[in-house]
């Protein structure tokens, strides 16, 4: 076998190899992030209750920000999103 034949080969399998690594976890491995229920009625302005399970509000308007800050995030505005860290 050459050199040239080496580094084809060292280089395919360093290839992919980095493709397995840069693809991340897949869907089962990732960090799922949860709710006590009663966190996400107070979150929406409810009063939960945990004997029935149920979550009585009166029907307000709340800005994401305002919800996703009562459930413990963070709002970017930029990227519409909440940011919230794993229990």
């Amino acid at each position: 076998m050459n050199q040239r034949a080496v580094m084809a080969g060292i280089t395919l399998v360093a290839a992919l190899m980095s493709v397995g690594c840069a693809s991340g976890p897949s869907a089962a491995e990732q960090k799922r992030i949860g709710a006590a229920a009663v966190q996400m009625c107070q979150a929406h302005g409810g009063s939960y209750n945990a004997a029935t399970k149920t979550c009585s509000y009166t029907p307000t308007t709340k800005s994401m920000r305002e919800a996703c800050t009562a459930m413990g995030g963070a709002f970017d505005d930029a990227a519409d999103y909440c940011d919230m860290a794993p229990r």
